[in-house]
């Protein structure tokens, strides 16, 4: 499970540049994506019988909205529209900061207590940012910093599902009902935006390579999110977010497969950093997890 959801997301960030490459507007390409793999999860959850059906109660709609618009939406959205101006394989690195993000927000929503530990981990997160955006000789163009500082909204959005999550515990659901609900919930929000903006995409469309970047992204994106959904259920949220680590192993992969990227020092050593980071915080966690069942 681990290593799919990995290699799968790592892989979803190739197939965004693609997309954008391929003329497809970056809000109609997540809004067709969301609606497809919705469809795709809508059929198992139709046979499974109706108490597998996505719920339309207040809970269950809040859920799937705000999952959509944090998870899908507002983030996908976004790093397809900086994919052009940045290395596939940069835009993989920054899942690293998701849980370092998620540990911010969670202190100031007052869920998480001050850790030392997870402090340092925040901090060498943020150096490997400045890493990647300070030296002129970190990306291909200089002018791309301002590009990265923009990508890092993304895993902002993703922290604040994590945070929501936990503060607002979504109902008990299959995952399948979860993802499928929340899939639809991304669609449901981008329709006003993708009228507003002008970027309607009727599909299939004019170009062969676009449409199936929206299939390709469709399918990983069914199987992200379930697979997701499920792993947190069985294994939890910490052991869920290891996929981190693989999933930025595997965009460096996929990045010099479909682009031919090749990278310096500087983005070695701040995914080097991040990884650090990521390790820390994840020690922290766990000790402070053995720390409450000792209590």
């Amino acid at each position: 499970m681990l290593f799919t959801v990995g290699i799968s997301y790592s892989l979803l960030f190739s197939i965004n540049k693609l997309s954008a490459e391929a003329g497809v507007p970056y809000v109609a390409y997540v809004f067709w994506h969301s609606l497809g793999a919705g469809l795709m999860l809508l059929v198992p959850c139709l046979i499974k019988g109706r108490a597998a059906w996505p719920q339309l109660n207040w809970v269950h709609l809040r859920t799937y909205m705000v999952w959509g618009g944090l998870a899908i939406a507002a983030p996908i959205s976004l790093l397809t529209y900086v994919s052009p101006n940045l290395p596939a394989a940069v835009m993989t690195m920054i899942l690293v900061l998701v849980p370092l993000f998620t540990y911010v927000f969670a202190l100031l929503f007052r869920m998480e207590r001050f850790r030392l530990l997870s402090a340092l981990a925040i901090l060498m997160g943020l150096g490997g940012v400045l890493l990647v955006i300070v030296p002129k000789a970190s990306l291909p163009d200089p002018d791309a910093a301002g590009w990265v500082l923009l990508a890092l909204l993304a895993p902002a959005c993703f922290s604040l599902v994590t945070v929501f999550a936990g503060k607002y515990r979504p109902p008990a659901a299959p995952s399948a009902t979860l993802a499928c609900g929340l899939l639809f919930g991304s669609a449901i929000l981008l329709v006003p935006v993708m009228f507003g903006t002008g970027q309607l995409y009727v599909f299939p469309g004019p170009s062969l390579e676009g449409d199936l970047t929206l299939l390709y992204a469709s399918l990983l994106t069914t199987a992200i999110f379930f697979i997701f959904l499920e792993m947190v259920r069985v294994a939890g949220p910490v052991f869920a977010t290891q996929h981190n680590y693989i999933a930025v192993l595997a965009g460096f992969g996929w990045g010099l497969l479909f682009f031919g990227e090749a990278h310096n020092a500087y983005i070695w050593g701040a995914t080097a950093l991040m990884f650090a980071g990521l390790a820390m915080h994840t020690i922290s966690v766990r000790r402070a997890v053995v720390n409450q069942g000792a209590g």
